[in-house]
């Protein structure tokens, strides 16, 4: 069973919090310890998939993973009908490949290399 775990940015600061997802008055929130609180951007909110990059980094849902043999090399995480899948990083809704590619063979061979939220130059 995977480590159900979210993360956002904080609407303060601009870091990334990680925990448990919660709405408060129609705030969205992240508790990593179901005490403390932070608010967070809603557009940031994304859920940990279960699998981790060659180097062992948790990647979420918004992550963009590359890898030498793809064609694109880069792709986003993204989310929908209950599945995370890869796709192209300005089309999240044009599906590519199932993310247990991630995981080819039972070896992490993707690595992150950042997000769609942060600025990147990859």
């Amino acid at each position: 069973m995977r480590e159900i775990l979210f993360r956002g940015k904080g609407i303060n600061d601009k870091e990334w919090r990680y925990g448990f997802y919660t709405e408060q008055q129609g705030y969205p929130y992240i508790t990593p310890d179901g005490v403390a609180m932070y608010e967070i951007d809603a557009n940031t909110a994304g859920q940990y998939t279960g699998f981790a990059d060659k180097n062992g980094k948790k990647i979420f849902e918004g992550d963009i993973v590359c890898m030498e043999d793809w064609i694109p090399p880069c792709m986003q995480i993204a989310y929908a009908q209950g599945v995370f899948y890869l796709a192209e990083i300005d089309k999240p809704v044009k599906y590519y490949v199932d993310i247990y590619y991630l995981n080819h063979g039972g070896k992490p061979n993707a690595k992150v290399i950042g997000n769609i939220y942060d600025d990147l130059s990859y």
